[in-house]
């Protein structure tokens, strides 16, 4: 089981939202095209701490009770709190937690007991 280090945290739409990460273990060479990228001068700069290649874990959740969480490998930025700042994958993350927690308060409180 991965350890995951809290990074980010926000409220939305009444739901408490955690960013966090830990360590891939996907290498990168099965992830990017040698072409593309010098794999090589990549794997260097992730091992001296230059480049940190993570997963991405977002949850939501309420009354400290996780309701929904979703989970992106493969990240590689110089900084985790990068994710957050720059980039459309982390707000569709939020999106899908947030519709996620919404449906599965519903089905609870339409559940009969």
């Amino acid at each position: 089981m991965q350890h995951f280090e809290t990074i980010h945290t926000e409220t939305v739409d009444g739901f408490d939202i955690t960013y966090s990460v830990t360590y891939e273990d996907t290498h990168p060479r099965d992830c990017f095209d040698d072409s593309e990228f010098d794999i090589q001068e990549m794997c260097e700069k992730i091992d001296i701490g230059y480049y940190f290649w993570f997963v991405a874990k977002v949850t939501a959740s309420k009354n400290e009770i996780e309701l929904a969480s979703d989970y992106l490998g493969c990240n590689l930025y110089e900084n985790v709190i990068d994710f957050v700042k720059d980039n459309d994958y982390y707000r569709d993350m939020v999106e899908t937690v947030v519709k996620e927690a919404k449906s599965a308060i519903q089905s609870l409180t339409l559940e009969t007991v």
